[in-house]
Order: C-alpha cells, then sequence, then structure tokens
C-alpha cells in the first residue's frame, strides 16, 4: 500500500504556494499504476465516495477539483503525463465511475474537457 502513496504524490502534491506541486516523486513509473485495475479502482471508489480513502487518497480527493477547474495549472508537465494517463485509465477501467468522477469534479461541465486538453498537451 506504500507504493500507492507514492503514485499520487506524483500528480497532485501537496497544497503548497509554489509554481508547482510537490514534485519529490515525479520520476515514479505510471507503467505499475495504470496497469493495476484493482488499485485504479479502489482509488475512484475513494475518489467517489463509494469506497474507503487511504490518508493520502484522502488528500488527494481535496485537491483534485482544484486541479479540474484550474486546468492542472500548478502540474509539472511530468504531474501532467501522469495525470493524463491516470485519467486514461479510469476511463478505461470504467467509463461509467469516470463519467460520475467528472461530473463530481466538474458540476457544470465548465473546466474538465480544458483540463483534459491541458494534461493531453504533455502526454
Amino acid at each position: 500500500m506504500k507504493i500507492v502513496y507514492f503514485i499520487f504524490f506524483i500528480v497532485f502534491g501537496v497544497f503548497a504556494d509554489n509554481k508547482y506541486y510537490d514534485s519529490r516523486y515525479d520520476y515514479y513509473d505510471i507503467d505499475h499504476f495504470v496497469q493495476n485495475p484493482r488499485l485504479l479502482k479502489k482509488y475512484i471508489d475513494c475518489f467517489l465516495d463509494k469506497g474507503p480513502c487511504t490518508p493520502i487518497g484522502r488528500v488527494f480527493k481535496l485537491v483534485l477539483p482544484e486541479i479540474v477547474i484550474t486546468a492542472c495549472n500548478k502540474c509539472s508537465p511530468s504531474q501532467k503525463r501522469f495525470a493524463h494517463r491516470t485519467f486514461e485509465a479510469f476511463r478505461n477501467i470504467s467509463p461509467q465511475n469516470y463519467a460520475e468522477l467528472r461530473r463530481k469534479l466538474d458540476p457544470q461541465n465548465k473546466h474538465f474537457n480544458t483540463f483534459l486538453k491541458s494534461i493531453a498537451t504533455n502526454s
């Protein structure tokens, strides 16, 4: 489970006034995470209030709306690549939960497409 803690720090880091989110885990192997459907499902369930969250999952659950609204403005290129691969994996493993997560993070559907374009430019 410790590996999960490292994974989400890559994308989102910690709240800070820095130009980017915390970058201490930017070099994590994204393939391990996106190729693990069970792990992806646990995190999407956490974000949708359908399952328990790890302590780090709770932090990122709070940060996700900001990331979507700001189009990952404080994400480094590496974090944007990770976000792109993660949201792609969410969409592929569970399209219904992915759609629900989109609605939860952007209920008025004003920001999510901009967010997706922003993270796609660094894939």
